[in-house]
């Protein structure tokens, strides 16, 4: 396969690579593992003959060197510089700003300016959209961690989520605040959700602790886009960052 046209996209998460071809309208091949490692990633970019590769991966990336500077849910590709491992023409952001990326140009954030997306999976990720403009990266391109808002008696909420992983109640009175937090800070239109472990929030609980009257009914939904979601908004990486 030796297209010009088609566009590798990957998505490394803390369980899984998933890595799709993109041929500009939809998903036409792909390719998967559960062993996340060097080796792996190596062997499913090179699995398809196509030189544009964008890559999604969990952690706070050096936009300028394409280093990994911290990664909690995957400690074995901090310092990896992905420019320097990867011969073929590479792009890179993190995941959560892949997935939002996709879901605002084809999902379930396509008719929005102001939009969140959470993901929840091996550990929790954010993404934050301003006015329909590329995510917002931050002062040191680390903007989203939302997983890492202290949110009680001293813990995250990525650390309290995998705790109640096996009290879905616990876990969504957990995600009523983290939400409600969100929705006082960025006062979105919509939040986007997805990755395995995805819930909606205690809706009441939540309500209970947002300031303002009008947004206490934001919208939480789920992705269209489902699992390919990132590596579809890694690919999208070649098309909308010219």
């Amino acid at each position: 396969m030796n297209n010009e046209k088609l566009i590798v996209g990957v998505d490394i998460g803390g369980s899984k690579i998933n890595i799709i071809v993109w041929d500009g309208r939809k998903v036409i091949d792909s390719w998967q593992t559960s062993e996340v490692s060097l080796k792996n990633l190596e062997k499913g970019i090179s699995y398809f003959n196509i030189s544009k590769v964008g890559i999604g991966v969990a952690g706070v990336l050096d936009y300028k060197t394409g280093c990994i500077l911290n990664s909690p849910n995957l400690k074995f590709f901090e310092g990896f510089c992905l420019k320097k491992f990867l011969t073929k023409k590479v792009r890179f952001d993190n995941d959560v700003n892949c997935f939002l990326r996709a879901e605002a140009k084809l999902g379930s954030a396509k008719e929005f300016k102001n939009a969140l997306a959470v993901a929840m999976g091996t550990g929790i990720g954010g993404s934050v959209m301003i006015n329909k403009e590329p995510v917002y990266l931050g002062s040191h391109g680390s903007a989203g961690e939302f997983g890492f808002m202290i949110i009680k008696d001293g813990k995250t909420w990525e650390k309290l989520y995998q705790e109640t992983k096996d009290s879905p109640q616990k876990q969504k009175q957990i995600h009523a605040l983290g939400f409600a937090n969100l929705i006082n800070i960025f006062d979105p239109e919509i939040i986007v959700l997805g990755g395995s472990g995805a819930k909606l929030p205690n809706q009441k609980l939540m309500e209970k602790f947002i300031l303002s009257p009008l947004a206490k009914k934001t919208k939480i939904v789920f992705s269209k886009l489902d699992l390919n979601a990132t590596a579809i908004g890694a690919a999208l990486l070649w098309t909308d960052n010219k």
